[in-house]
C-alpha cells in the first residue's frame, strides 16, 4: 500500500500545477519502484494510466520553456497556467 494517496482525475482538477507537481513527484517514485522491481499487480495498469494522463496535462515541458523564455526576455506570460486549478482552466 502506498504511503501517500494516489492522484485521481477528480482531485487533479481541483489543484493548481504548483500544488500538483510535488504530488506527481511523490507518486512517480512509487510507480518507478513498482515497475523496476517487477511488482506491478493486476489493476495497476489503469491506475498507472490515470497517473500518466495527469502528468501529461500538468507537466508540459514546452510551456515551461516558453514561460522561462518570456521571463528572461521580460515578456508577459499567462500566470493562470500555474495558479489556477486545472479544472478551472478546462485542461482536465
Amino acid at each position: 500500500m502506498p504511503s501517500f494517496e494516489r492522484l485521481t482525475i477528480a482531485e487533479a482538477r481541483t489543484l493548481t500545477r504548483a500544488e500538483l507537481l510535488p504530488r506527481i513527484e511523490e507518486e512517480q517514485k512509487y510507480w518507478y519502484d513498482r515497475i523496476h522491481t517487477c511488482a506491478m499487480r493486476p489493476g495497476d495498469e489503469q491506475a498507472f494510466k490515470t497517473f500518466n494522463d495527469i502528468v501529461h496535462i500538468a507537466a508540459n515541458p514546452h510551456r515551461a520553456i516558453s514561460d522561462t523564455d518570456a521571463l528572461a526576455e521580460g515578456r508577459p506570460f499567462d500566470r493562470d497556467y500555474w495558479t489556477k486549478p486545472l479544472g478551472e482552466l478546462g485542461e482536465l
